[in-house]
């Protein structure tokens, strides 16, 4: 809509130029050449407007019509002068070349111009591209470092906590329940077991086993691990809302590894809205060449400044948390040849996106078919 009213007051504001240029001919009186000299030069303005908005056929018109009226004038009070009224139907022939001419290089240059634009958007989107993968190797040569520094240190604190776990058993033995060092026992018991978890996902940061790749249908993991925490998102009033593809084909993943990746992601989110909230899970293909699963959740959300950060080793915003889950996930992902994206959502909280690549699969093969989606809502 808007433009068409910017062509409509185009086309006004020529057709009032030329108006006004071929009064200002009519009205002046054949004496004052010098004027009708310039009034002569000034029709080309509009027929190179009209050319450059308009292109060749706009440009030829404005020139026509300068043309039918300048010719009346000229045939009106020129024609006693013959010399000078060929000068002036010579003008006439110019207008229209002028106009065909600035109309055909108005087209090359808004092809010239559209070309710059698209060559720029492709490099915006190979810079953006570049960047990511620039982000992924920075952070895949980290998690490598940190990992092999993290598998040497929780092999070295395995050994001695596995000697407190055995020492601390014998001692439960011996200590009865109504002893009143019996509740300083039970405490080493637990941090004991907290310090060994900890370790594990170490172990498991460091030395993830490598994936055994097979068709896999996303929609069903999905559904499997919202199984999983269906119970905590009720004792925090989350409430858990899928939108899922029924026609998302098959994924080339180890089931397990994208379960954990799943899992970890959705627990987070879960974990962000103590408070209740919403958790949104949506899958859907991208390109056809991969499909993805988002999970948003409507917590506080993630600063601007630690965006970059969620998936790096060891940090966390959560007062017991480790630091190692999203890190874990990144990896895994990593491994199963997809990716983890991050951004901010407009009114609140996060989404995660998991990008995964699709199966190759025989042509003649027939994808099963996918359960159709349910809802929450």
């Amino acid at each position: 809509m808007r433009r068409h009213v910017r062509e409509v007051v185009r086309g006004m504001i020529l057709l009032l130029l030329i108006l006004l240029i071929t009064t200002s001919h009519y009205v002046t009186p054949i004496d004052y050449v010098y004027l009708h000299e310039i009034y002569q030069r000034i029709y080309y303005i509009p027929i190179i407007l009209a050319a450059f908005w308009y292109g060749p056929l706009g440009g030829l018109a404005a020139a026509m019509l300068t043309s039918v009226l300048y010719a009346y004038h000229i045939h009106r009070d020129w024609s006693h002068i013959p010399s000078y009224s060929f000068n002036q139907y010579a003008e006439i022939f110019l207008y229209n070349v002028i106009g065909l001419l600035i109309g055909f290089l108005s087209i090359r240059e808004r092809r010239h111009r559209e070309n710059l634009e698209k060559t720029s958007r492709k490099l915006a989107d190979a810079y953006e591209r570049l960047h990511a993968a620039f982000e992924q190797l920075r952070r895949s040569d980290r998690l490598a470092s940190l990992g092999q520094l993290s598998a040497g240190i929780a092999h070295e604190i395995r050994n001695p906590l596995g000697s407190i776990k055995g020492s601390i058993e014998i001692l439960q033995s011996e200590i009865p329940p109504a002893h009143p060092k019996h509740e300083f026992v039970r405490i080493i018991q637990e941090e004991t077991a907290r310090l060994n978890a900890i370790v594990a996902g170490f172990l498991q940061f460091a030395r993830p086993p490598q994936p055994a790749m097979e068709p896999a249908v996303l929609n069903d993991l999905i559904l499997s691990t919202l199984v999983l925490i269906q119970r905590e998102a009720e004792r925090s009033g989350v409430e858990i809302r899928r939108h899922l593809d029924p026609g998302l084909p098959e994924v080339q993943v180890d089931r397990d590894q994208i379960r954990q990746v799943l899992l970890n992601i959705t627990l987070n989110g879960v974990q962000a809205m103590s408070d209740g909230g919403v958790l949104e899970i949506k899958s859907g293909i991208d390109q056809g060449t991969k499909v993805w699963v988002d999970v948003s959740d409507t917590g506080p959300g993630i600063k601007d400044e630690d965006l970059e950060r969620v998936f790096d080793p060891f940090f966390t915003t959560k007062p017991q948390g480790t630091g190692l889950g999203l890190a874990i996930s990144f990896q895994l992902a990593t491994n199963n040849g997809g990716t983890i994206l991050v951004r901010k959502n407009p009114d609140s909280g996060v989404t995660f996106r998991i990008e995964l690549p699709i199966a190759q699969r025989n042509p003649s093969a027939v994808p099963p078919a996918l359960p159709a989606p349910q809802s929450a809502e």
